[in-house]
């Protein structure tokens, strides 16, 4: 089986071309694309923020998808959340899925491919960005970060702009979430917008490792064969690498740039539980 493995597009048009010419010339079985695919909502202006992503996934979002789709042949295009990604959005995402154009991941219930299970888990820690939609405190214990931020509010259909202690503090951390994993039979991939802390990738240009604990915890628990990340956009640049193990996990961050398309292609051996190839590639 091979996959074709992007994350943190961000509604770059370009980038949606080269991904576009890359699924065509590689034929993955599998396109997966690992959150913050969409353009951020202007945040000069209140009434905007939280509509304009909704519309980009109706409309844009859901033409490239289909693109994707033709070109390439493949069985399906998995996708997660990021921290950027309003609730929104998601919304909106649910209707692609119910039109079988994509497959959210999720922990709760494993998508199945040829013998391959796959979750998907798109919350980060805390960040300096104002959308909160996908983000939780990491481990039990940790203090929300001084500046709030704002959550789309379903019922009224509005984002809410709300302190970092209210915004936090009722709902359940990283920790807690991955720690209800119930880990699917080998083979199994899990794709995860943040990366697991003090990797190789995870790195930041200030030499800060900004992943997360609970998902580094959860890959040396849970042991899947390939984890998938992205969020820290020059990690790779920085480390030196877009892999890292654990234990018996391959986990990989390809990174992310503003001219070219940074992508992994991932084959596995599905009869034996292995992987053959992993490659990292930029398409310019």
């Amino acid at each position: 089986m091979k996959l074709l493995f992007t994350s943190d597009l961000h509604g770059n048009a370009p980038h949606y071309e080269r991904l576009r010419a890359l699924a065509e010339s590689e034929m993955p079985d599998l396109i997966i694309l690992g959150g913050d695919l969409l353009p951020d909502d202007s945040a000069l202006d209140a009434k905007s923020l939280g509509t304009g992503q909704p519309r980009y996934v109706e409309s844009t979002f859901k033409t490239a998808v289909s693109q994707l789709r033709q070109v390439s042949g493949c069985q399906d295009v998995l996708v997660i959340f990021g921290n950027h990604d309003w609730g929104s959005a998601a919304l909106a995402m649910r209707q692609l899925a119910d039109q079988g154009l994509v497959s959210i991941l999720t922990v709760e219930a494993p998508v199945r491919v040829n013998g391959v299970s796959f979750l998907g888990y798109s919350y980060s820690p805390p960040t300096p960005w104002f959308v909160k939609d996908f983000e939780r405190l990491d481990c039990r214990g940790d203090q929300p970060p001084l500046i709030g931020g704002a959550r789309w509010d379903a019922r009224f259909s509005r984002m809410v702009q709300q302190g970092a202690r209210v915004l936090f503090e009722n709902l359940p951390t990283i920790e807690e979430d991955l720690s209800k994993v119930v880990v699917p039979a080998q083979p199994w991939v899990f794709v995860i917008h943040a990366p697991p802390y003090d990797s190789k990738l995870d790195q930041s240009y200030r030499g800060e490792s900004w992943g997360s604990r609970a998902v580094r915890a959860a890959l040396e628990r849970c042991q899947p064969l390939l984890s998938l990340h992205g969020h820290i956009h020059e990690s790779p640049e920085v480390s030196g690498s877009f892999q890292d193990r654990f234990g018996a996990t391959t986990a990989v961050n390809p990174g992310q740039s503003v001219k070219s398309l940074c992508y992994a292609i991932i084959e596995l051996d599905v009869a034996n539980c292995g992987i053959i190839n992993i490659r990292h590639g930029r398409q310019s």
